[in-house]
């Protein structure tokens, strides 16, 4: 009866002095886990709230193109390419087309910087008169995001943008939403600059490019037939 009183004793003495095991290390992982914030573990993952990777993540993206190039491009939208090119943006949130012509409009996704809506429009008409093949013919966009080699963008004021272009010439003017917005043109370059008055100063809130040595308002009229050419 002694000898099993001690076997008892010693087992109960055992239990007691055992070491915690992974069933414990599984609590203590978890609690661990759940003190730290989300956006602590996504940046821990490289991936930040809104799913793209962080700066310090490697990825195999090119980086936007922003570039605009008078008489030639804004971003990856160039003169003269192929309107099949455009595919690639998705289908346009508004169409006016007639006549083998057509304007061709994407809105921003968001607000810009100063709570206004962006767009981008883009006009295209048959290459030739095979009338086979449309091309793009000019391109306007409404967003600061993008600018040119000198830094000229939305926003940027008329005596910035007559510093870069001193031969920029006034050639039309409509009304929007009862605003007036006049359309200066540096012809030769083929970048266009519509302009808008606000707290005293000229704006440029719209930005056109447009085929070099050929007037803007040839093509941009038909976007606002209201426009008064000089």
């Amino acid at each position: 009866m002694k000898y099993l009183s001690l076997i008892i004793a010693l087992l109960f003495f055992e239990a007691c002095n055992q070491q915690p095991g992974a069933e414990n290390n599984t609590a203590d992982s978890a609690a661990i886990q759940n003190d730290v914030k989300p956006s602590e573990r996504d940046s821990l993952s490289g991936i930040n709230n809104s799913g793209e990777t962080n700066n310090d993540t490697i990825t195999n993206e090119e980086p936007a193109n922003k570039v605009i190039v008078p008489g030639k491009s804004i971003g990856n939208i160039e003169i003269g390419m192929d309107d099949s090119g455009l595919e690639v943006f998705g289908k346009p949130d508004m169409s006016d087309a007639a006549m083998g012509k057509a304007w061709l409009t994407w809105y921003g996704k968001k607000p810009d910087e100063h709570n206004n809506k962006t767009q981008l429009n883009v006009y295209t008409a048959y290459k030739d008169t095979s009338m086979r093949a449309k091309t793009v013919q000019q391109i306007r966009t409404t967003s600061s995001f993008f600018e040119t080699a000198d830094g000229l963008h939305v926003y940027a004021s008329l005596k910035d943008i007559k510093q870069q272009y001193p031969k920029l010439k006034k050639v039309a003017a409509y009304t929007d939403d009862g605003r007036k917005i006049d359309i200066y043109d540096a012809q030769q370059q083929g970048i266009a600059f519509e302009v808008v008055n606000a707290n005293q100063q000229q704006i440029c809130t719209g930005i056109i490019i447009h085929k070099s040595g050929v007037k803007v308002t040839q093509v941009y009229i038909s976007l606002h037939p209201d426009m008064h050419v000089l």
